[in-house]
This record gives structure tokens, C-alpha cells and sequence, in this order.
């Protein structure tokens, strides 16, 4: 296959790998030249949006909001759409976008003969280098198998929620959850830490209750060894949060949790702590305790 990949950071340049380990000719484009000559050591072609769109016939996006998504698909001067040549028939955007952003695009696209998939993904940086990912897709029925082909080499799990929008609303929803969950786990460690219990021991010793999850796994660690560097930041996750909120107003919907942990994190993005890992999050609960 001849892959486009656009955006390489945290989680765009583990997936660029694989698909040039897993032999596809891959296109790269980033602004970060650094990024991309990294992957060039390793099989992939430098490219402009201008052979990317004349080479790949798919195009996986991971950047960092649905505005640069625009810009680099058709509302920037050097965009996809602006090119005299457009080979490229499929567009598997896996950034985190509002449901009305992807809606958007994937109108706009359709009307230069491309097709859009929302297609959203979760497990963060961890599982890009892994390849394990969960997409949570987007998409008309029929494209599924093609999809799922296509990100066979970073993907765990393919799973469609329904047709172009409902990737977004359900990464949303993933959010909500992880977000919420780094935040109770937040309050739990610190309350363990004012009695002087061995962190360690209790994550062993709840891990497989109840409380065990996936956040836990990934982000109690963390907080043990107040390792904070970013696998997902507090500012791209603040970013998350607030496109939850903005989606819940267009349905109306009071998210009175969701809303709370949004200001937790804008206020660890005003304290200059946004771009520590949303593992990070403990440091506003230390800090109202003032430890």
C-alpha cells in the first residue's frame, strides 16, 4: 500500500513506523523535520502535501485539533484539496476532534471525491509503540474491511460505532472516562500518602478489584515515581475536555463531572504544568491540600 502519514508526534510517529515496518510505501509530513527524518532512517519518504496527495492512495491523520486537520485538508493554501493531482481516495483521521468538526471534513471531502473516516484511537502512547491500539471508527458499513486493512499494523482493535461522527463522539466518551478516572486515582494517592501507606502495596492490593482498570495500570506507576513525562499531555487532554463540553451544549446535556475535571485541567495548564502527562493531574490535588 502507499500510506500518507501527516502529523508525526506522540502518537503520529509510532504508527508511521509500523506501516514502514510492516513494508507500505509511507509519505511523511510534518512540520517537525526532525520527526521526519527519523522515520526516513527507517524506510519512509519526506514528502509535501503535494505527493502525498499525488502518491497515497490512503492518508492517516494524527494532529493535534480539528482546525489543523482543516488547514491541512482543504483550508490551508498548500491543502490536499488544492493539489493538481489527488490520487488519494481515503482519509483515516485519527485525531481527537469534535463530531461536528468530522462532519464538516467529511462533507467537504466527499465533494473532491474523497472519502472520510473519523477513526479515533485510545491506549496513548504506550500502545502506538506497541501497535495495540483501539479505533473507535466512523464509517459506512461497507468500508469497514478496507479500514481495518489498512490499520491492521497499529491496531488491536477496529471497532465501527456507527456512520462518520461517532468516532468523535464515542472518543469523547473514552475522555470523559479516562480523564475522570486519572482524577479519582489522583485523590486516592494522595490520601494514601497522608497516612503513610507503601504505594506500591496498595496498588498490588487493589489492582485486582474493583478498582483495577486500565488507567490504573498505565498511570499508578507513574505517580510512584512522580514520573510525569508526557505519554498524553494535560494540554492536548484539557483540549479533549473541552470539546466534550462543547458537544454536550449542542445536545443541551449538563456533564457536571466532566465539567469539573475540565477546570481541573485548564488549571494545571494556567500553572505551566500543561505539558506534563495527565498522570500530572495529582499536582492540582496536592496543591488545594498544599502538600
Amino acid at each position: 500500500m502507499k500510506i500518507g502519514c501527516i502529523g508525526l508526534g506522540i502518537m503520529g510517529k509510532p504508527m508511521a513506523k509500523h506501516f514502514i515496518e510492516a513494508g507500505h510505501e509511507v509519505y511523511l509530513y510534518d512540520v517537525n523535520e526532525a520527526a521526519v527524518n527519523e522515520l526516513v532512517q527507517l524506510g519512509g519518504k519526506a514528502a509535501t502535501l503535494q505527493t502525498v496527495a499525488a502518491q497515497a492512495e490512503y492518508i492517516i491523520t494524527s494532529l493535534p485539533n480539528g482546525e489543523i486537520v482543516k488547514a491541512v485538508l482543504y483550508n490551508g493554501q498548500d491543502a490536499l484539496s488544492a493539489q493538481p493531482t489527488i490520487n488519494t481516495k481515503y482519509v483515516i483521521d485519527t485525531s481527537s476532534i469534535t463530531p461536528s468538526d468530522a462532519l464538516e471534513i467529511h462533507k467537504t471531502l466527499e465533494d473532491v471525491g474523497v472519502q472520510y473516516f473519523d477513526a479515533p484511537v485510545s491506549g496513548g502512547e504506550p500502545l502506538a509503540i506497541t501497535g495495540e491500539l483501539a479505533v473507535m471508527i466512523g464509517c459506512d458499513e461497507a468500508a469497514l474491511e478496507t479500514v481495518k486493512t489498512v490499520l491492521e499494523p497499529v491496531a488491536a482493535s477496529v471497532t465501527r460505532v456507527g456512520n462518520v461522527g461517532a468516532g468523535s463522539v464515542v472518543k469523547l466518551a473514552n475522555q470523559i472516562i479516562v480523564n475522570t478516572n486519572i482524577v479519582a486515582l489522583s485523590e486516592a494517592v494522595v490520601l494514601a500518602k497522608q497516612f503513610d501507606i507503601q504505594l506500591e502495596d496498595m496498588f498490588e492490593a487493589i489492582r485486582g478489584g474493583l478498582a483495577g482498570s486500565a488507567v490504573m495500570e498505565a498511570k499508578f506507576p507513574k505517580m510512584i515515581a512522580e514520573d510525569y513525562a508526557p505519554g498524553g499531555t494535560i494540554n492536548i487532554n484539557y483540549k479533549d475536555l473541552k470539546n466534550v463540553m462543547m458537544t454536550a451544549d449542542t445536545a443541551n446535556l449538563a456533564l457536571p463531572v466532566a465539567n469539573m475535571v475540565k477546570e481541573m485541567y485548564k488549571a494545571e495548564v494556567a500553572s505551566d504544568r500543561g505539558n506534563n502527562d495527565h498522570s500530572g493531574i495529582i499536582k492540582y490535588i496536592e496543591n488545594i491540600n498544599k502538600l
